[in-house]
């Protein structure tokens, strides 16, 4: 399914413009969060960059998994 909603990240505004938003001219984003499912077997990873890059901290690191 494609999203077709766009939200403004420069005034915040909702469109469906799909290039620049027609109020101010800024980026347009999809403001859907990512789907989610209990089988993803790529979190692990996920959460390693997110740990490595700064973005979430936790006390304790994952264990590592290959």
């Amino acid at each position: 399914m494609k999203w077709l909603m766009r939200k403004c990240s420069r005034c915040g505004r909702y469109t469906l413009a799909t290039d620049k938003c027609p109020y101010c001219g800024g980026e347009l984003r999809v403001p859907h969060p990512p789907r989610a499912s209990p089988d993803d077997k790529l979190v692990v990873y996920r959460l390693q960059a997110k740990l490595e890059s700064g973005l979430l901290k936790l006390d304790e690191k994952p264990p590592y998994v290959p």
